[in-house]
């Protein structure tokens, strides 16, 4: 009795609130909660120097709170813990939820923007009770009803839920306890997550829940305000916005009633959730961000709706989502709600998402980002997405063509950057993805298995150098082996896998499944795979001039400057690149041991030139040519593209964006060369086209002059051709 009373003492004592796992001894198993950051994930410290640090800690397991977390309950050495059903239920019972969540919908009709809106539309043809009707129609369509007892009774479901979905589903303590410290200052938290998959809604929520944070309202697209199940998705924060804005709306009705909504949840002190990528990405990568709600967000903080909001740049990654690659829908495929229930009762009974990682970024008050990239922008302006006139998609709410804009675009688009930036970067990477990177940009051929053990060992080792988590992996630790068989459980059937040797299915569902989990990996080698592209045409041994090499990589970030994000706003480019290639650290391509180039100084004309020089060897050249095979598919997509669409001889009608998507996969999977009128797909074996339009998008193009069109695209294409591995 009295060991029992000293072992629950301790076991009580051991945190506040939330205790921390028990690690077993150091081992070459996979340890999924293990961080190898030593300190902690700062944000810029180009913009917020003085934003305070967490200490680093180690992540926890959400899913067994109910067992050990929270108020554990207490166990004598050796006895046997309660039931699954029982320690969540007791669990959820003793986790209430304080906070209060004043409806706001009231407040909408009679704010000043609504009121200002209808004067403006009133017409002897339209009164303005009639627009006051539709304006409270709007509200009632979109708005939240957060219930607490609804809230708390899907805390417990979620339970079973995330279960049957995630082997762990982990968080890191000191980042919770920072937000809940930034939360007790009164400010409202805007969270700002990556979007992956439709789980994305729902994690957040669950794990402010545990940790006593505040729920956020969540904006969500309509396509989910399905009978019963929109109830529940209001009942727990989100609030609905058309997909497309009716095209009525020409006056900016709806936007002002929806511009308003935001404006009264902020100054309620309510937390907003929203994905500033404005839809799932379909490419394993992050998107650029979508600028209407965030617009709507400064605009309160400029027009004085609400003294500031903090901003909190959120990563939410899996082993594999849910949703799986979004193939069918990549190839033109319609998506119906059938597909998509039959793909939820297909993930039960298996964990289709393996190991879920959620981090969160430093929150950053709004006015601290305005100031910081107020002098940036006007001088390194981001690029600007033009817009079709008249377009009504959701995802920007914002007249682009428009003269009274109240907010500053390029301010706004320079935020959205940022943050995307700063949540690409704080987010783990997987085991999955980083054998899908060695098996597509250097063994397309297939290997022995003991050299793409190496090789996943060294990127991870990499990676880990470069500030990065890698699920699973510990630093020196881990064995390559068992990294290598956890990663192929989530491949699946995409690589054929035996004792010896290691080699990707050439088909187009595996390979297009291996291109969106290498994707991952290109927010942290995109400089690096820059450099490598505008190094691989040359011959080892070679000596060039630095300017020239920087240029070429410039205009090579340039071109593919709407695939990925390579700097921050407040960065420039050019200083990033001569790091990145001359820098003598563990991550750039001119350290001493393990980098492909070198520096030097040559004497032209009597002038001293900096240069460098491809490192002798066949090491230096597999380094640069790795690197450079993550951006090569997108160049190819857009020569092979540009060439299929614009060098044709007779003229041909236009088509729909998703006839013509569809006409190119048909003649792409046929493999006939006299459709692409490109010579080397003779020499594939397959090529498959991945490709995503929006339709508004593709009004932009006037007859056949299409280039703009891929500047603008989301575009990829993934084909055996050209690799040179």
């Amino acid at each position: 009795m009295i060991e029992a009373k000293h072992f629950t003492n301790a076991y009580m004592a051991q945190s506040e609130y939330k205790r921390l796992p028990q690690f077993p001894r150091i081992s070459s198993a996979l340890t999924f909660c293990h961080s190898n950051s030593h300190s902690a994930t700062r944000s810029c410290t180009r913009c917020f120097p003085q934003v305070a640090l967490p200490s680093p800690s180690d992540y926890v397991d959400l899913l067994e709170f109910a067992n050990f977390g929270g108020k554990p309950w207490p166990l004598a050495p050796g006895a046997s813990p309660p039931s699954r059903w029982a320690a969540d239920l007791r669990y959820t019972w003793s986790t209430t939820i304080p906070h209060k969540y004043p409806a706001v919908h009231d407040k909408v009709l009679s704010s000043n923007r609504v009121m200002a809106k209808i004067k403006s539309m009133t017409s002897p043809s339209t009164t303005s009770r009639q627009l006051k009707a539709k304006a409270g129609q709007f509200i009632c369509e979109i708005r939240a009803s957060l219930s607490r007892l609804v809230c708390r009774v899907c805390g417990y479901l979620l339970f079973k839920i995330f279960r049957k979905f995630c082997s762990k589903l982990l968080v890191v303590p000191s980042q919770m306890e920072t937000l809940k410290k930034t939360e007790k200052t009164g400010v409202p938290l805007v969270y700002l997550p990556l979007h992956r998959s439709h789980l994305d809604y729902l994690l957040i929520t669950w794990a402010n829940w545990h940790f006593g944070l505040r729920l956020p309202h969540i904006a969500s697209g309509d396509n989910l305000n399905l009978s019963g199940f929109g109830w529940l998705l209001r009942a727990t924060g989100a609030f609905f916005i058309r997909r497309r804005l009716a095209p009525e709306d020409d006056g900016g009705k709806d936007q002002s009633v929806l511009h308003s909504y935001i404006d009264e949840i902020l100054s309620a002190k309510l937390s907003l959730e929203f994905f500033l990528e404005g839809t799932r990405n379909r490419f394993g990568k992050p998107l650029l961000p979508k600028n209407g709600l965030i617009s709507n967000v400064v605009e309160a903080v400029q027009q004085g709706v609400i003294s500031d909001c903090y901003l909190v740049p959120v990563s939410i990654t899996y082993d594999q989502v849910a949703e799986g690659v979004f193939l069918n829908e990549l190839m033109g495929i319609p998506k119906n709600l059938w597909m998509v229930l039959k793909g939820m009762i297909k993930g039960f009974g298996m964990l289709p998402c393996g190991v879920v990682r959620m981090n969160f970024g430093q929150p950053v008050l709004l006015t601290e980002y305005l100031s910081s990239l107020s002098t940036c922008v006007k001088t390194k302006a981001p690029a600007r997405l033009r817009r079709v006139p008249n377009s009504f998609s959701y995802r920007e709410l914002l007249p682009w063509n428009s003269p009274k804009v109240g907010v500053d675009r390029a301010l706004v688009r320079g935020i959205g950057l940022h943050v995307i930036y700063e949540a690409a970067h704080i987010g783990s990477i997987h085991l999955s993805s980083v054998l899908a990177t060695v098996m597509l940009c250097k063994y397309r051929d297939g290997s022995p298995r003991e050299h793409v053990e190496r090789d996943v060992e060294w990127l991870c080792e990499r990676l880990i150098f470069q500030g990065y988590e890698v699920v699973g992996w510990q630093h020196r630790v881990t064995s390559s082996r068992r990294a290598v068989d956890y990663a192929h459980t989530f491949l699946g059937d995409s690589l054929e896998t035996t004792e010896t040797r290691v080699k990707p299915v050439g088909t187009h569902r595996s390979l297009v499944r291996l291109a969106y989990s290498r994707n991952a990996l290109l927010p942290a080698l995109a400089l690096k795979a820059a450099l490598g592209l505008a190094l691989s045409p040359f011959t080892t041994g070679q000596v060039l001039a630095l300017d020239d090499v920087i240029d070429d990589a410039i205009l090579i970030c340039e071109w593919m400057h709407f695939e990925t994000i390579f700097c921050k706003p407040c960065e420039s480019l050019r200083d990033r690149l001569t790091r990145v290639l001359l820098g003598q650290d563990e991550m750039s391509l001119g350290n001493a041991q393990t980098g492909a180039v070198q520096s030097m100084e040559v004497d032209k004309d009597g002038e001293s030139v900096s240069c460098v020089k491809i490192r002798d060897g066949c090491r230096a050249r597999e380094i640069l040519l790795f690197h450079s095979n993550l951006l090569r598919p997108f160049f190819q997509s857009y020569a092979m593209t540009v060439h299929r669409l614009i060098d044709n001889i007779k003229p041909r009608p236009i088509l729909s964006a998703r006839r013509s998507v569809l006409s190119l996969i048909k003649q792409a999977q046929s493999n006939c060369p006299s459709n692409f009128g490109w010579k080397q797909l003779t020499q594939t074996r397959s090529a498959t086209v991945f490709l995503f339009l929006e339709r508004d998008l593709w009004s932009l193009v006037p007859h056949r002059k299409l280039y703009l069109l891929f500047r603008l695209s989301q575009l990829s294409w993934h084909t055996n051709t050209f690799y040179e591995f």
